[in-house]
């Protein structure tokens, strides 16, 4: 009874998305973007190629904490409001890898359902156009720019079309809070989305 679909397990490697929630390094992205690393995943920040280690991972909601050694000045917040229907939205990822282009890119959309597939309230459904490469990419608000959700999956294409889902921010913060991780609260504003996203936006990928 499968309806949805993420990307399918291979011998090792791969690419998607990911974004800081820290100034320290910290990264959020879905496990199963590194779950077939057989080498330590790396980021690309600022034109250089940077390690990642992943340090924490939580199978059942799929996402994965990651630790670069670097100090980055920008991150996403995490949003303190549930999300509604019809909000307003931007999510950001590099769909397809760099197959298309090495520049992020941006799909701007609406939340469309409070749930996943089977009830699953962890889920949130947005009507972005999500696709291989996107996951674990940031989902924003589109005025304040904190997290609303994480980019994790979409139905199969031969069921339904625009049919998206993200990890709602609730879950991402109850799995920082769980492996101590103290997230910051934003003290610059995010009068330029864009800007922001594009500052805290990676590109990660693995051998």
């Amino acid at each position: 009874k499968k309806q949805t679909k993420r990307p399918s397990k291979s011998t090792g490697g791969g690419s998607g998305s990911a974004f800081f929630v820290t100034n320290k390094g910290h990264i959020i992205t879905n496990y199963h973007v590194v779950e077939n690393c057989r080498s330590t995943p790396k980021i690309k920040y600022k034109n250089q190629d940077v390690e990642a280690k992943v340090i924490a991972k939580d199978t059942t909601l799929d996402l994965a904490l990651l630790k670069a050694e670097l100090r980055n000045t920008k991150y996403v917040s995490l949003s303190g409001d549930q999300p509604k229907k019809l909000q307003r939205i931007i999510a950001s990822g590099y769909p397809f890898g760099e197959y298309i282009s090495d520049d992020l890119k941006f799909s701007s959309v609406i939340v469309s359902a409070l749930k996943g597939p089977g009830d699953d309230s962890t889920l949130v459904q947005i009507d972005a156009a999500l696709n291989p490469g996107n996951s674990g990419g940031p989902i924003v608000d589109e005025e304040s720019g904190k997290l609303v959700a994480v980019s994790v999956m979409g139905m199969k294409k031969s069921i339904s079309e625009g049919q998206n889902f993200g990890i709602k921010t609730s879950s991402v913060k109850n799995f920082l809070q769980t492996n101590r991780i103290k997230v910051p609260s934003s003290w610059f504003g995010a009068s330029d989305v864009a800007k922001l996203l594009e500052d805290t936006t990676l590109y990660t990928f693995c051998r």
